[in-house]
């Protein structure tokens, strides 16, 4: 590779960093989907439209869009989960104070499951 190409190449490389940053500016993970084909089609139609720069924005963007429509059902929801919460949080409180936790872990010379004694660790989502 001659200098000039080498510059052309670090240009290129460079000018994608930006553009990755900004892409992932705001952006806290990555999720990974299976689709249906008629719903990839969907996407591909936004990206081919160029409403989006590829797949991976043109799916956020429909998601984004699912979440902005149904944000009252979804806060709704988020009200239930934090009830339940507070319900399993005295369940196991409960248990505790009642000792069979620890009776259980002696009885089996071990704790149960890992979770300790009750600790409250929120289930993969």
């Amino acid at each position: 590779m001659d200098k000039n190409q080498r510059t052309q190449f670090n240009q290129m490389v460079e000018r994608s960093m930006e553009q990755a940053s900004r892409n992932l500016s705001g952006t806290k993970g990555v999720v990974s989907v299976r689709l249906s084909q008629e719903e990839i089609d969907i996407i591909d139609q936004l990206v081919f439209l160029e409403l989006a720069k590829n797949r991976s924005d043109a799916t956020a963007m429909l998601i984004r869009e699912g979440i902005r429509t149904h944000q009252s059902l979804l806060n709704e929801i988020q009200e239930y989960t934090a009830e339940l919460e507070r319900v399993k949080a005295k369940i196991q409180q409960s248990i505790r104070n009642s000792g069979l936790l620890a009776r259980l872990q002696s009885e089996t010379g071990s704790e149960i499951e890992g979770k300790g004694e009750g600790v409250n660790e929120p289930d993969e989502k």
